[in-house]
């Protein structure tokens, strides 16, 4: 824990950074007749919570070894399949975003720097809300199924619909912590704790590491539907809080 500092001429303003575990609290008090006298600390709650959505990022690929036009066209063909399935497992078009399309020449290298073109390679990428984590696997299934050996799931990133309810754990928790703080050097320097003076938040969540998937291939439709373990999801909020001290 870092050490007090007392600052007699300078203005009333604290940085504390304080956590569930630890703190390392700074307290300025004033002695000038025009300032308000306050103590202030930062107070850090979190709380976890279980996500129950998920945002998936696909890729549509396809080579042609003569035609760009030719690859465009197969990888427009998947690409539609693919939506159609989204769309068919309840996924809502406005939870569908088209991230980017592109055509280039494929090259085949030579280890003495040559380099000769075999084809041409089409590729969209889309990223996926899905609203329901309970069916997400099924979802991505149905994706392969309908796209094959051309669609590719790169990730998928649970995250919580509405943290409102942990935000609130979290923040009762920091104001408890603060709270405590406070009165403790009231008790230690002996003054008296007046009314908050100010109050500042900052939040932030922290989601689990996106899910890797390998390169995908169509399934048997008896195939169990892939398993998704969603973690959980931190969500902290910090408060700055000021008393004005009496006495």
């Amino acid at each position: 824990m870092a050490p007090h500092r007392f600052l007699l001429p300078a203005a009333a303003a604290v940085a504390a950074g304080l956590l569930l575990t630890a703190c390392s609290p700074t307290t300025v008090m004033t002695s000038d007749a025009q300032q308000p006298r306050v103590v202030s600390v930062s107070a850090t709650g979190q709380a976890d919570v279980v996500p129950d959505a998920a945002r998936a990022a696909l890729t549509v690929e396809v080579t042609d070894p003569a035609s760009a036009e030719a690859a465009q066209q197969a990888a427009a063909a998947s690409a539609t399949k693919v939506l159609a399935a989204l769309a068919a497992a309840g996924v809502a078009e406005a939870d569908i975003a088209t991230q980017g399309i592109s055509v280039a020449p494929v090259y085949n290298y030579t280890s003495d720097g040559g380099q000769t073109q075999i084809g041409f390679r089409a590729a969209q990428s889309l990223t996926v809300t899905l609203r329901d984590l309970a069916t997400a696997g099924s979802t991505l299934d149905a994706v392969v199924a309908a796209g094959g050996n051309d669609v590719r799931v790169d990730s998928l990133t649970p995250f919580v619909v509405d943290p409102t309810v942990a935000a609130n754990k979290a923040r009762a928790q920091a104001v408890d912590i603060a709270q405590a703080q406070a009165a403790q050097y009231a008790e230690l320097l002996g003054f008296t704790l007046g009314p908050v003076a100010s109050v500042s938040e900052s939040s932030s969540t922290i989601a689990p590491p996106p899910v890797a998937f390998a390169e995908a291939a169509a399934a048997p439709a008896d195939k169990a539907p892939t398993p998704i373990e969603p973690g959980t999801t931190q969500v902290s909020v910090t408060l700055n809080v000021a008393w004005s001290i009496e006495g």
